[in-house]
């Protein structure tokens, strides 16, 4: 193998990373959907579990979108790297 065809190798992979990243994101958006007009189960006071786990979810979401975000950067470093390459 050569080092051309692992930097390729390298890209692909990281694209799958950052395309499953992406996904967990959305199917996490798409279920807090439903969380998202309802003033009341925003604003009711005290301590409510789901409210948390919704919260919890939405947060590791948003890391899974900055993860994409870094693999994408990483993976277009490479195809920099790869375009230079002789």
């Amino acid at each position: 193998m050569t080092r051309r065809e692992r930097l390729e190798r390298k890209i692909e992979k990281r694209q799958e990373w950052a395309d499953g990243r992406r996904a967990k994101a959305s199917r996490v958006h798409a279920f807090t959907e439903q969380f998202r007009g309802d003033h009341a189960f925003n604003t009711q006071p005290g301590h409510i579990p789901l409210r948390a786990r919704v919260i919890r979810m939405e947060d590791r979401a948003h890391e899974d979108l900055q993860m994409a975000q870094h693999h994408e950067a990483k993976a277009d470093g490479l195809a920099r790297q790869l375009d230079r390459a002789i």
